[in-house]
């Protein structure tokens, strides 16, 4: 039966690999979408990136949260070595209840979450930020204004290098 189990693993493994391996030959760089002629909006760019930081963040804040909980049973239980953490458990040890799995796991999401709506402002904020300094003029570079030299009374306007002086025929 273990063989069994091995091979449909195996056999699930190499199907996703295979259909995985076009799609990482279609990275691209920036916000340009993998299909041509398609821009997606910001704000679904930005869902795309808050579900990635929050996917991204969960393992790290289970394991976390578990070490935590199993952190607070230790101390709720006066430091008796069966509900010590994780990795100095010794064999044996009991379990998480059900309701304290479900406990670390819905914190595990929360810290996750916040990661990413956390992560959401400061781009937002860097965004908008740099809008508003494409906006504005550089520091320490003043502002000219200039009106055309022109004369309005006078028909003619003379260019300053001619030799208006001449009368001709006098050269």
């Amino acid at each position: 039966m273990k063989d069994f189990h091995k091979a449909v693993a195996l056999v699930l493994t190499l199907t996703l690999a295979a259909g995985l391996a076009p799609l990482a030959a279609q990275v691209t760089a920036g916000t340009e979408s993998t299909v041509p002629g398609i821009e997606f909006p910001q704000w679904s760019r930005d869902l795309r990136r808050a579900e990635i930081v929050a996917f991204g963040m969960l393992p790290f804040s289970w394991i976390i949260s578990t070490i935590t909980m199993d952190l607070s049973r230790t101390i709720a239980h006066n430091g008796d070595q069966q509900y010590w953490p994780w990795p100095l458990k010794p064999a044996g040890a009991p379990t998480m209840t059900n309701s304290e799995f479900i406990a670390s796991i819905g914190i595990a999401a929360g810290i996750s979450l916040t990661v990413a709506v956390v992560d959401y402002i400061i781009i937002t904020r860097k965004r908008k930020k740099a809008e508003m300094l494409k906006f504005q003029n550089p520091r320490g570079e003043p502002i000219i204004i200039r009106r055309p030299v022109t004369d309005l009374d006078d028909e003619t306007v003379t260019p300053p290098n001619s030799d208006a002086g001449a009368v001709s025929g006098q050269r």
